[in-house]
C-alpha cells in the first residue's frame, strides 16, 4: 500500500505553499520518482488527514485534484489508486508529452523546496537570478 511511503512526510505549514497543493506535489513527485506505481493504493481520506493533522476536506480537495489531473482514480468503497498509464504510442515524445514532463518536474521541484523550508517564491527568484547571471 502506497500509504507505509507517506510515512515520513510532513507538511509544512510555513513554506507558503497551501497544505492540499503540498498533498498534490509529493504524490506527483512520488509518482514521476517511481515510488508509487500504477495501481499502489493510496491511504483513505480520513487516514491521510489524521496522518498530516490536516483537515479531511482538505485531502478531499487535494485527490479530487488528483484524479483530474488522470494521476489517481478513486473507486467508490474500494479507495484511490495511482492510475495505469497509458503506454507511449511513439518513441518521441511530443509538445503534450513534454509539457507534462516539465510539470511533473516542477512539482517535485516544488515538494523537495518546500520540504526544505524554501516558498515557490524563493524557488523562483533563485531561477531568475541565476538565468541572468549566466546570460
Amino acid at each position: 500500500m502506497a500509504g507505509n511511503r507517506l510515512d515520513q512526510w510532513q507538511v509544512e505549514y510555513n513554506s507558503g505553499i497551501p497544505v492540499y497543493r503540498q498533498i498534490i506535489n509529493h504524490v506527483c513527485a512520488t509518482v514521476a520518482t517511481g515510488v508509487f506505481k500504477s495501481g499502489d493504493q493510496l491511504p483513505t481520506i480520513r487516514a491521510l488527514s489524521e496522518r498530516l493533522n490536516v483537515n479531511p476536506n482538505t485531502v478531499a480537495k487535494a485527490y479530487r485534484e488528483l484524479e483530474l489531473k488522470g494521476i489517481i482514480v478513486s473507486e467508490r468503497g474500494s479507495g484511490s489508486f495511482i492510475q495505469a498509464q497509458p503506454p507511449a504510442t511513439t518513441p518521441a515524445p511530443g509538445v503534450r508529452e513534454k509539457k507534462n514532463k516539465f510539470k511533473n518536474l516542477y512539482h517535485r521541484l516544488l515538494a523537495d523546496a518546500a520540504s526544505s523550508g524554501l516558498t515557490e517564491r524563493e524557488l523562483l527568484s533563485f531561477i531568475k537570478e541565476r538565468n541572468t547571471s549566466t546570460l
